[in-house]
Formats: structure tokens, C-alpha cells, sequence
């Protein structure tokens, strides 16, 4: 997926992203210490720099052929549309999955509101399933991602 993943974002041409391989363990880092997550060996991430500063990151793990996790933080104003379509774009035309998975922890409020926003829906939630309470799997499949525009499939 690394190979993929760097080949692919090497032909976008926006200033604010931050991905070459060279830069992974930093946004690995930033992403974990940000939302307490574990990294995997296969954590791949895109990192958005607003004035000079690491603003934000979307991580991506998991990948199994059919889906993909995605794991997201930020601080105010680090995201835009086009980096949403450039998030959305790589696990569903490029990875060429059918839905991406987001495990939210019943506490993180604002985590469940934002990824509402975003289109993704609370398939599951599983009391007991986080230490902070329930954990809730919220989904966005290729066909309710608005950010894909003519890409839908």
C-alpha cells in the first residue's frame, strides 16, 4: 500500500500537503500523540500545513482490499474541500475500496459530529468497546462520498 500511496500523491501538485516518505514518522507521531492511537506498521498519512505549521493529519491503516480505516485530527482551519477530496480520492479511486471505516470512541462528542458532517454513518456501536465507554464504527461508502463529485461510482 506505501508503494501505491506515495506513487499516487506524488502527482498532486498542492502546496499545503505534506507526504513524502521522508516526513512519515513525523505525521505518524502527530496523528497518534493527537488522538491516542497506537501506530501500525502500515499507518500511511497526508499532512495539511497551514502558514509554515502542521496543522492537521488523515491517516490511513488497515487496508484490506475492500476497506480502509481512517483516522483524522486537526487544529482549526487546517482543512479544506480539496483536501477532503484528496482524502476521499486515495482509499476510493485509488485503493479502490467500497467503504472506510472511522472507530470513534463514545466520549470523543466531537469526533461523532464531525464525521456525521463529513457523510460518514454510526453503523455499530459497542458498549464496553473503548476504555473511555462504548465505541461506535462509523462508515462512508464510495457511492455517499460527496467529495468524489463525478467519481462516485
Amino acid at each position: 500500500m506505501l508503494l501505491t500511496f506515495f506513487g499516487y500523491l506524488q502527482t498532486i501538485q498542492w502546496y499545503r500537503l505534506v507526504v513524502c516518505s521522508d516526513n512519515q514518522p513525523a505525521l505518524r507521531e502527530w496523528l497518534c500523540a493527537a488522538i491516542g492511537l497506537e501506530a501500525t506498521k502500515d499507518l500511511v498519512c497526508i499532512g495539511s500545513v497551514v502558514d509554515g505549521e502542521l496543522r492537521g493529519v488523515v491517516g490511513y491503516d488497515m487496508y484490506n482490499g475492500s476497506s480502509i480505516a481512517m483516522h483524522v485530527a486537526g487544529k482549526p482551519g487546517w482543512l479544506n474541500r480539496e483536501l477532503l477530496r484528496v482524502c476521499f480520492d486515495y482509499p476510493f479511486n485509488i485503493c479502490k475500496v467500497n467503504v472506510i471505516l472511522g472507530f470513534v470512541p463514545s466520549g470523543n462528542k466531537e469526533a461523532l459530529r464531525f464525521n456525521k458532517h463529513l457523510g460518514f454513518t454510526e453503523d455499530l456501536v459497542i458498549p464496553g468497546g473503548h476504555p473511555d465507554g462504548a465505541l461506535s464504527i462509523m462508515t462512508m461508502r464510495r457511492e455517499n462520498c460527496r467529495y468524489l463529485g463525478e467519481n462516485r461510482g
